[in-house]
């Protein structure tokens, strides 16, 4: 099992206290681009290759709700089977 598949089996077995340099990590290892505007209150994610485009919204706050971990999961999920 690859460092990057640790990571995302970690997300998948506690989606509660994670943070975003945690969450940022496993979704930087899949391909997906990071933007933060420094006067934003939301980090933006987006996966943008041939024929696939995803795009995910985070809130800046602390800690990330766990429904939004989910939802990355689902957008990593969807990147593999690609």
């Amino acid at each position: 099992m690859t460092k990057r598949e640790k990571r995302l089996e970690k997300l998948r077995q506690s989606q509660k206290n994670v943070s975003m340099q945690e969450l940022s990590q496993v979704l930087g290892d899949f391909g997906f681009e990071i933007e933060h505007s420094p006067n934003g209150s939301h980090y933006k994610f987006e996966y943008n290759k041939v024929g696939l485009v995803i795009r995910l919204i985070i809130p800046f706050r602390r800690p990330i709700k766990p429904y939004y971990v989910k939802d990355a999961i689902k957008a990593i999920d969807q990147v593999k089977e690609y």
